[in-house]
């Protein structure tokens, strides 16, 4: 046993990476068998407008996604089926198969910025997180869309590290595969030069890859963009923000469109303020604005992409009228992301009672045959379930591990150039989700790994500074070589001391 044990710890050291991978592949995969097949794939107010898309797209019927809706997630369900089938389990099990991803990718960046202790500590976080357990078993956006944010990171950081066109060429397709799933992603394109920036100062090299990640970008979100610009009249990824806005300033706070401002003959920016200034209490009493969008498309005869563009116009107006108090709500509602809600299994009630709700009433009779309801297993296994997604719920630890994130973050400023980049990428999404959208909950599950490898760099950053331990982080610590005395030396002879370059 004690030579088994001496094998083991040896490989260990051999390869370590290897060996951590393990591990987190083991028990992220542990976890997620042992809820998949407790309780019904999740379906939500959205689901249906990420689904049914994708559904089309694999039977050849007619693509129409919804303006905000890119097409990456489709694209996505509609491989799934291809592959696996239309029954929901088998985009569940993918989903579960990328968050096993997740957590290697959460790994791998801890490796290259805060190193292995940290990297293990924050993919150990994220396979046992409950948060992203349910979002994997959701028809969501939320899953793939962190996996590819993850690659995008980690590809820029090689991109700027090895200075390989490849990379750059590979950071640019994530990059615009992630902009395709959220549209929030394209943030990330002015940290683009700082990824190479962080490693070299030539200044060839840098307009090089930035130019090459461009050009990766430009591969995937172009002809979407010409699509929406042919269909809709807007060079963009997705339409959407206009709605965005109005909840962000109507649903979400109250100190906007409060003011009563009677429209002039002809002035149809105050006639469509007015129209939604007297929809307030049904934006705060819903779900969405969708419904407020529609009766604003029937009321003036406008398409989707106009009435999107006018409440653009509108709620920005709005803003401009209180630019101090929108950036301190925005940073208050980032706050709030970052908390997440105290219970964050709400969505058990939908495990059990998917078939009577309203919002499954209303899905396209085509996927009739694959809302099933729950079966009398399933309904047994709440409970278990329910203590899967409890063993890790960031929500319950309160601000304790945002706290840790932002020492991760200090110490990533001061000590480690390359976490910048996943540093900037979690605050630049945070931002962009609290300011154009509201505290929506869920969009914390994406910046959940970031998070924890934050949280975890600030830990091993405090423990380093405790424990006296003098390293340079993302790379292990050079161990001092003993003098090597030479047989033909004296006994009164000294040694010479090792050089440099072979530490």
């Amino acid at each position: 046993m004690s030579s088994l044990l001496r094998r083991a710890a040896q490989t260990v050291r051999r390869h370590p990476d290897a060996a951590a991978l393990t591990l987190l592949s083991v028990v992220a995969t542990t976890l997620r068998l042992a809820f998949l097949y407790r309780v019904p794939v999740i379906l939500t107010g959205d689901s249906q407008s990420h689904y049914l898309p994708g559904f089309d797209l694999a039977f050849g019927n007619e693509f129409e996604p919804e303006l905000r809706r890119p097409p990456g997630y489709a694209a996505f369900v509609a491989g799934v089926i291809l592959l696996l089938g239309e029954e929901l389990r088998g985009l569940a099990f993918a989903q579960h198969v990328l968050g096993v991803g997740m957590v290697a990718l959460t790994y791998a960046l801890g490796v290259m910025t805060f190193g292995r202790v940290a990297g293990l500590l924050g993919g150990l976080l994220v396979a046992l997180n409950g948060a992203l357990l349910l979002s994997g078993q959701s028809v969501m956006t939320e899953t793939l869309f962190t996996v590819v944010l993850l690659a995008t990171v980690l590809t820029l950081l090689l991109a700027g590290k090895t200075g390989h066109w490849a990379w750059a060429l590979v950071a640019g397709v994530t990059l615009g595969a992630a902009s395709l799933t959220r549209p929030v992603a394209q943030a990330l394109v002015v940290l683009v030069p700082l990824a190479f920036l962080i490693y070299s100062r030539r200044p060839w090299r840098i307009v090089r890859g930035t130019v090459l990640v461009g050009l990766g970008v430009a591969i995937l979100l172009g002809p979407w963009m010409l699509r929406n610009l042919s269909e809709h009249g807007t060079m963009s990824a997705a339409g959407g923000l206009g709605r965005s806005l109005v909840a962000r300033t109507i649903k979400y706070d109250e100190g906007f469109l409060d003011d009563s401002r009677p429209p002039e003959d002809g002035d149809f920016k105050a006639e469509v303020r007015q129209f939604i200034r007297g929809k307030r209490n049904t934006i705060r009493n819903s779900r969405s604005v969708r419904s407020t969008q529609a009766g604003l498309m029937k009321e003036f005869g406008l398409t989707q992409a106009e009435s999107d563009r006018i409440m653009r116009v509108v709620a920005t107006e709005a803003i401009l009228e209180h630019p101090r108090y929108y950036a301190v709500g925005s940073l208050k509602m980032a706050w709030q992301i970052v908390l997440g809600k105290e219970k964050e299994d709400a969505y058990s009630d939908r495990w059990v009672m998917r078939a009577e709700k309203d919002w499954v009433e209303q899905w396209e009779s085509r996927v009739d045959h694959v809302l099933t309801p729950p079966t009398p297993t399933e309904k047994a296994s709440v409970e278990t379930a329910q203590w899967l997604t409890g063993i890790f719920q960031p929500a319950t630890v309160g601000p304790i591990l945002p706290v840790l994130a932002i020492v991760g973050l200090l110490a990533g400023a001061v000590m480690v150039r390359p976490a910048l980049v996943p540093g900037l990428t979690l605050l630049g999404i945070l931002l962009a989700s609290a300011a154009l959208d509201g505290p929506v909950p869920r969009y914390r599950y994406p910046l959940d790994p970031l998070i924890a490898l934050f949280a975890a760099g600030g830990v091993t950053a405090v423990a380093y500074g405790l424990l006296g331990v003098r390293r340079r982080f993302g790379r292990p610590a050079a161990v001092p070589r003993p003098p090597q005395h030479s047989a033909a030396r004296g006994a009164g002879s000294t040694s010479a001391p090792v050089p440099e370059a072979s530490r």
